[in-house]
């Protein structure tokens, strides 16, 4: 039986990428990403801290070695940013990363007893150093530390 195809008009939404959250004055964003390539296992962390006018204080990355994964990637980007964070800066940190998985171990006890709880508990050690605030992003603002 002959069809007769309509084509259907699609509507493409734009993407306009979201800004980056600037902190309030009197902390600094320490804007962080891990990233894990499955085929090679290479992993490396990125990490920005800026002031509240979007100053940047330090860019840094690392390349990871004996990574499993991407969220091994993402904890240990947190990690290694919030401790060159205390080193360069005396006010309090608004933590962003782009993983949600990674920013609910830290206010929960979900990985605690997971390969990754001594990431989770160094991380948490850090935090009682320092006033930390998390704050998820979106990936399209954190294009800086991707």
């Amino acid at each position: 039986m002959p069809s007769l195809a309509v084509p259907i008009a699609r509507q493409e939404k734009e993407n306009i990428p979201l800004s980056w959250p600037t902190p309030d004055p009197g902390y600094v964003a320490l804007t962080v990403d891990g990233s894990f390539q499955e085929t090679d296992s290479s992993a490396a962390a990125g990490m920005v801290l800026r002031d509240h006018q979007g100053q940047i204080i330090f860019a840094a990355y690392r390349v990871l070695f004996h990574c499993n994964d991407a969220l091994e990637a993402e904890l240990h980007a947190i990690m290694q940013g919030m401790a060159l964070a205390i080193q360069h800066s005396a006010l309090p940190v608004v933590v962003q990363p782009d993983s949600y998985e990674a920013l609910v171990s830290l206010s929960s006890d979900a990985l605690s007893r997971s390969v990754y709880g001594h990431l989770v508990l160094e991380i948490k050690e850090l935090m009682s150093n320092r006033k930390f605030v998390p704050l998820k992003i979106c990936r399209s603002q954190n294009r800086v530390a991707d």
